[in-house]
């Protein structure tokens, strides 16, 4: 086991080079890159301090390993907030705050006061040599306290967050840490707690942290998971109609999209020799496009704007721009060229005559299109007022609709009556035949109490299979014999469940209510009559159905 250490090392370093040099380095791959630092340190230290012959020398290298170990659970977090996409939390000050118990652990080792963070006995058998204070406890809470609060963080965004690519990152990032927290555990137990039964030190952390590294490099590889940014800007480049070349500090081309390479020919890594560059283009266009450059060398700090002639394959405009790039201090360090192609704007006019008829149809395109988003909306307004089933009236609709029409006749006297029924038994239609047969049974029975109704009729769903009827200019005699036209539709209606089984057919229990003369005091609140009448239609159905369904109860209100 004396070389597991130095084998967990390399492999470490290993995959540290290969995700620096593999990458495009983001602040997510920063962020991870130094939690993947503080794994190294353990298993080389642990290492060195295994061949060190000197108990002084010794200690100082496990208490180096010891201080690399106390930062993994800010490490932890750290990574936790920012692949959870909680990375406002760290500010310097508050950063300060929350590495506070990181810090003290650190303290302790460094100083290591009595030796009651860790000791080495040399008079008793090598395996046991190793002595954990009280304050190497302390240094274990505050790892367990930054583990816990990240767990507690990564299974609230799991829960709560609907983004693929942030669970993507949360589940990375757990797994791995209990990937890494479970070794841990058990390098405590094997290495401190049972210590006397195992009498030598096995590398548990070091093969933990290196399995954990490795789960996570393979996650970041395989799924891209930190490369969303730059896979953004680069498709962002490519798809814009603006050429775009990105200059250090020594005018040397580090990007330059697909936009650019028809106009000019340019290479990432090579250095931006203007002299040569001009050279491909013809007569003044070169002298034009020196000229843009020393003016960039004259004022560094300011942004330049120049037309550009072209005349090689086919005559082009182009605008070309130049801007600084500036870090924090205002500092420039680099340099950003667009390319844009005004061709088109300065051909608009010889081609008026051509754009004007492309004009007109755009118009007449846009023309048929408002007449479809007229239809569309009118196809809306009809679903707001009517039921998806059933496609009559919806109830919202019926109470606007009696609510004027009981003004309009209340005020001049015009007789209504209203109905309200519904399907008897129609519980245990769904029961047997399940919905489908139900919601059949409601379309077909609504289709049968249209044909018994008027034109002028208005009828909607009340609500689940009860229906309501306003019947306009009618009065009791009228609407007993449209009741009775209306029971006798769906009595007599047939519903056909399926191929093979016998047909079905359904009764209602219906409450009619006539209104033939009013009092004046009536039109003082409108609302409150019209929620009488239905609280009258209501009663007579209820009365309906108490004595026995399938029947029609009158009622007649003054």
């Amino acid at each position: 086991m004396f070389w597991i250490d130095p084998a967990m090392f390399l492999i470490l370093f290993c995959l540290f080079f290969y995700v620096f040099s593999s990458n495009s380095i983001t602040v997510l791959h920063r962020i991870y890159l130094l939690l993947h630092i503080v794994f190294m340190i353990w298993p080389i230290f642990q290492f060195v301090a295994q061949t060190a012959s000197n108990t002084e020398y010794q200690l100082l290298f496990l208490s180096i390993s010891y201080v690399g170990l106390s930062l993994l659970g800010i490490g932890w977090f750290v990574l936790t907030l920012f692949f959870t996409g909680q990375s406002y939390v760290i500010r310097k000050s508050r950063l300060f705050m929350l590495a506070i118990p990181a810090l003290a652990s650190v303290a302790a080792i460094v100083f290591n006061p009595d030796g009651m963070f860790l000791s080495i006995n040399d008079t008793i058998a090598s395996g046991k040599q190793l002595q954990h204070g009280p304050l190497y406890w302390v240094m274990i809470g505050q790892l367990l306290l930054y583990v816990a609060v990240s767990f507690i963080i990564m299974i609230y965004k799991l829960r709560t967050d609907e983004s693929k690519r942030h669970r993507t990152l949360v589940r990375t990032v757990l797994i791995g840490l209990m990937t890494h927290l479970l070794f841990s555990l058990a390098d405590l137990v094997v290495n401190v707690l049972f210590i006397d039964y195992v009498y030598r030190y096995v590398p548990l952390v070091s093969v933990g942290m290196t399995l954990t590294a490795i789960y996570l490099v393979h996650a970041i590889g395989r799924n891209k998971v930190l490369d969303i940014i730059q896979i953004a800007q680069r498709d962002v480049m490519n798809t814009m109609s603006t050429g775009i070349i990105v200059l250090d500090e020594f005018d040397t081309i580090i990007e330059v999209n697909k936009v650019i390479k028809p106009i000019i020919r340019l290479r990432i890594g090579d250095k931006l020799d203007t002299a040569t560059i001009a050279l491909t283009f013809k007569d003044e266009a070169a002298k034009d496009f020196e000229a843009f450059f020393n003016e960039v060398r004259n004022r560094p700090m300011d942004r330049v704007e120049f037309e550009l002639e072209l005349k090689n394959d086919r005559f082009r405009h182009i605008i070309i721009q130049s801007a600084p790039i500036l870090d924090q201090k205002k500092a420039a360090i680099g340099r950003v060229l667009t390319f844009q192609d005004v061709t088109e704007l300065r051909l608009l006019v010889e081609e008026t005559n051509r754009q004007n008829v492309q004009l007109h149809d755009r118009n007449r395109d846009l023309m048929l299109m408002q007449d479809e988003l007229s239809q569309a909306n009118k196809k809306l307004e009809q679903m707001a007022i009517t039921d998806g089933l059933t496609g009559c009236y919806n109830r919202r609709y019926l109470l606007l609709q009696l609510e004027q029409e009981v003004m309009m006749n209340l005020k001049f006297g015009i007789s209504f009556s209203i109905f309200l029924f519904d399907l008897d038994y129609f519980k245990l239609i769904n029961d047997k035949y399940g919905h489908l047969v139900g919601d059949e049974v409601l379309c077909s029975t609504v289709n049968a109490v249209k044909g018994a109704l008027r034109k002028t009729d208005i009828l909607a769903r009340y609500g689940g299979e009860e229906f309501t009827v306003y019947l306009p200019h009618t009065n009791r005699e009228q609407a007993d014999i449209i009741a009775d036209l209306v029971k006798e539709a769906v009595e007599s209606n047939r519903v056909q469940i399926g191929a093979g089984e016998p047909s079905i057919s359904v009764t209602i229990s219906m409450g009619v209510v006539s209104i033939e003369h009013f009092e004046p005091s009536v039109i003082d609140d409108p609302k409150a009559y019209l929620r009488e009448i239905l609280a009258q239609a209501d009663a007579a159905l209820y009365e309906a159905k108490y004595n026995g369904r399938n029947r029609i109860v009158k009622r007649k209100l003054a």
